[in-house]
């Protein structure tokens, strides 16, 4: 039986995923921000020299994300190979800080469109390099535990920004949250490099002072035996990986059939955990939501509102949170498998009420009666909630445990192209075809 974990290490690994996913509560912020923001944008009140947005612009608004998102994926992986994770994930506060420079500064849907291209960036960054960070510092009992903060610290900064959107003007928006990138900044040069990004770069001293650090061992005369065999496993490891580094990868290691499967499953996942729509869901919120509005009833020419859409999105985006938090406590209960089926099937099932409604009954519901206030924000919930048990977040953990690892790192890369490739597939047609049906 394993010996528990002093607090003093528990409490330095906590701090350590806590500070590096503070860039992630900020990269949740650039997601909600679009829901509140489009209704100011597509106004006649409008800042934008071009003035109101259109269809069109709105389409490329949202999928300029994911452009960024493809190329945020190599190149901060590639820098995080140079100097280290620690430094990479302090670059990524740079096109995060610009994205919000552009909304400030920017008077066009092109410098938006550049603000969130660059956003993208920092997104593409932190899913490629924070759970690395965190499976560096982390002891193998809590590795699990600390890594599900990243999906979280996402979520929960997507509910703050539609909380925030709602509350403030639009030009307020980003000097409130240029905070969080600025205390990430300032938190993380307190933090020392992951050990194993240290011993590959041949600095064994500094590296087993930051082991020291994140296990709570306070100078070199109080190491105990586990702290000293860990230690030594990681050298090991990594002189392990050097040696295998010598045989350069080629393309042969990924036709073996282990690699052909384990890729071509990673892929397919990735794809499905956009097709699922749900990032479009929170991107589009309020939009989506006065789409499913019923007419003006005869009588009053007026919507009869409950709900309004920014509380609707507001909802939405909290279900999801709740969804993951569901899923990061089930998924090694129950299986990977068992949860991704019952996800496709209750998302099918939310997806297939609302477009009953949409089609058959919406044209003459009565604008003021229960069914055409809640029903829509409620399937639309339960699609949400569904995906975010398993959709959303399963093929994340399944892509490291299908691919082979001497192609891990290769098969990741592209397996998080494909997320973003769908992505914005996803995003530049839905928002067409919403509008193509209002």
């Amino acid at each position: 039986m394993q010996s528990p974990l002093p607090l003093l290490s528990v409490a330095n690994q906590f701090l350590g995923t806590f500070i590096a996913n503070l860039i992630s509560l900020a990269h949740g912020f650039t997601l909600g921000w679009v829901s509140p923001s489009l209704e100011y944008l597509r106004s006649n009140d409008t800042h934008l020299v071009g003035g109101p947005m259109t269809v069109e612009e709105t389409s490329w608004l949202g999928a300029s994300l994911c452009i960024g998102g493809m190329i945020g994926v190599t190149l901060f992986g590639s820098l995080a190979d140079r100097i280290g994770k620690r430094r990479a994930l302090q670059c990524i506060a740079i096109p995060n800080v610009a994205f919000w420079l552009c909304v400030i500064l920017g008077n066009s849907v092109l410098q938006l469109c550049i603000g969130r291209v660059l956003a993208g960036a920092a997104g593409g960054g932190i899913f490629r390099i924070t759970p690395l960070f965190v499976a560096d510092i982390a002891d193998p009992r809590i590795r699990g535990m600390l890594g599900s903060l990243l999906p979280v610290c996402f979520n929960v900064g997507t509910v703050l920004a539609f909380i925030l959107g709602t509350l403030v003007p639009f030009k307020t928006f980003p000097l409130v949250v240029l905070i969080l990138p600025g205390l990430f900044l300032i938190a993380i040069n307190f933090l020392p490099e992951t050990p194993a990004c240290l011993l590959r770069a041949y600095r064994n001293e500094k590296a087993e002072r930051s082991l020291m650090f994140y296990r709570g061992v306070r100078g070199h005369f109080e190491k105990p035996d586990s702290f000293r065999t860990e230690f030594q496993q990681l050298k090991d490891g990594i002189e392990r990986e050097r040696t295998a580094s010598d045989a350069a990868l080629s393309w042969k290691d990924f036709a073996t059939k282990p690699a052909r499967r384990g890729l071509a499953m990673g892929m397919f996942l990735m794809a499905l955990n956009q097709i699922s729509g749900s990032l479009a869901l929170i991107t589009y919120a309020s939009t989506i939501f006065k789409l499913a509005s019923p007419p003006p009833s005869a009588t009053t020419a007026q919507h009869t509102v409950l709900l309004p859409a920014s509380l609707s999105s507001i909802v939405l985006a909290t279900v999801q949170l709740l969804g993951t938090i569901v899923s990061l406590a089930l998924v090694d209960r129950i299986g990977r498998k068992f949860l991704l089926i019952v996800s496709c099937l209750g998302v099918t099932v939310g997806y297939l009420t609302l477009a009953g409604y949409v089609q058959f009954f919406l044209p003459s519901v009565d604008s003021s009666s229960a069914v055409s206030q809640f029903l829509p924000i409620c399937s639309l919930s339960f699609s949400i909630l569904m995906a975010s048990i398993g959709l959303l977040t399963v093929p994340f953990i399944v892509m490291a445990e299908v691919l082979p690892s001497k192609i891990r790192n290769m098969g990741s890369t592209i397996s998080m192209t494909m997320v973003a490739a769908s992505a914005f597939v996803v995003l530049k047609v839905r928002i067409r075809w919403s509008s193509r049906s209002a």
